[in-house]
């Protein structure tokens, strides 16, 4: 394998039989790519630690159409913070519910005061924050370029 480094890992018996479970569930062929998402998945939540770092990411919320002016409520907050949220998808889970995907990009302090208000409405069940930084480089933002 070119541009590969080869590491030895030492793990507990039991660990490593979790972890070949795990793993295994998930659909790894090997544990080398599975270890490798690992590493991937680390190095981006120390990516959430610097609230001035620029992020794309989701905000997923499941909530009940059915209380009053929910869905005025969270539309306008939507709006308000419009140079972060570039689309959105809607969909009906059953009669009552909803899940609302919003793609956002922006600093990664904003993201989560926009996540943190948007799923603090009264009627939103459930939400979730999920970010990464875009790559590094000449970074090109969703919709328009710096």
């Amino acid at each position: 394998m070119d541009g590969v480094t080869r590491i030895g890992v030492s793990l507990e018996p039991e660990l490593l039989k979790e972890f070949d479970e795990s793993i295994s569930k998930k659909g790894y062929v090997s544990r080398s790519e599975a270890i490798r998402d690992l590493v991937r998945d680390s190095l981006a939540e120390n990516q959430w630690k610097n609230d001035d770092e620029w992020m794309v990411g989701t905000v997923v919320m499941v909530y009940d159409h059915t209380i009053n002016s929910l869905g005025d409520r969270l539309t306008n907050a939507q709006h308000a913070h419009g140079h972060m949220v570039k689309t959105s998808v809607h969909i009906h889970l059953d009669h009552d519910k909803c899940m609302e995907i919003l793609i956002c990009e922006g600093k990664l302090k904003d993201l989560k005061a926009f996540s943190d208000e948007i799923t603090s409405i009264k009627g939103v069940l459930r939400g979730r924050l999920t970010m990464t930084a875009p790559s590094s480089g000449n970074i090109h933002h969703i919709g328009h370029r710096h």
